[in-house]
């Protein structure tokens, strides 16, 4: 739902760029986006087949030293899925929180670092969710921790998906008949942005 939001602001400014020109004026319009998408005071959708990510989507993630795909849960809550490879979401955010050592074990986590080589994927359900996440008075819903993470969407009466990846959002067209894979992972080869090469 996020995506969604981003993307109507982002084609909003495109076309009428008088409207965004500066911070108060872009946060009310991305207030009034995140409202009409269904965030605060409606259902997803009215029909309950199609309310949810856990009907169009499927995770699979692969553990660092590990070959195989495991598929995993997608809690039935959950209307937005990130996935970061940094602390940080949402202008400096730490939505996946500092997790005390007992929580990390029992459930087979690590302490997130930038340079870990893990990916942390976290749910949000919905808006008031997202804002008691936003202003860390709790953190997001925990899904998991992988070297390697491959979304698997099927389209079925859902039409589009929105995504967005570093803030550039977009409408990813779904298909009835196959499904529309993402893979995450990462490459062996270091930015030449940090090295300076």
């Amino acid at each position: 739902m996020d995506a969604q939001v981003a993307y109507g602001f982002h084609h909003l400014r495109n076309e009428k760029p008088y409207l965004a020109q500066g911070p108060i004026a872009n946060k009310l319009i991305y207030s009034g986006y995140t409202c009409t998408q269904g965030w605060f005071f409606t259902p997803c959708t009215s029909q309950p087949s199609l309310r949810g990510l856990k009907n169009i989507l499927r995770i699979h993630i692969k553990k660092i030293n590990c070959s195989e795909w495991e598929q995993i849960r997608v809690p039935s809550s959950v209307r937005a899925i990130v996935a970061l490879n940094l602390q940080n979401y949402a202008s400096g955010r730490n939505p996946w929180g500092n997790l005390k050592p007992e929580y990390l074990e029992k459930r087979g986590f690590v302490e997130a670092h930038p340079d870990d080589g893990l990916l942390e994927i976290f749910g949000l359900k919905q808006g008031w969710h997202a804002s008691f996440v936003m202003v860390e008075l709790i953190s997001a819903k925990h899904i998991a921790q992988a070297a390697a993470i491959r979304f698997e969407f099927r389209g079925g009466e859902w039409e589009n998906a929105f995504m967005q990846m570093d803030g550039e959002p977009w409408r990813q067209p779904l298909s009835k008949d196959f499904s529309t894979f993402v893979e995450i992972k990462r490459v062996p080869f270091q930015s030449v942005m940090i090295h300076g090469d």
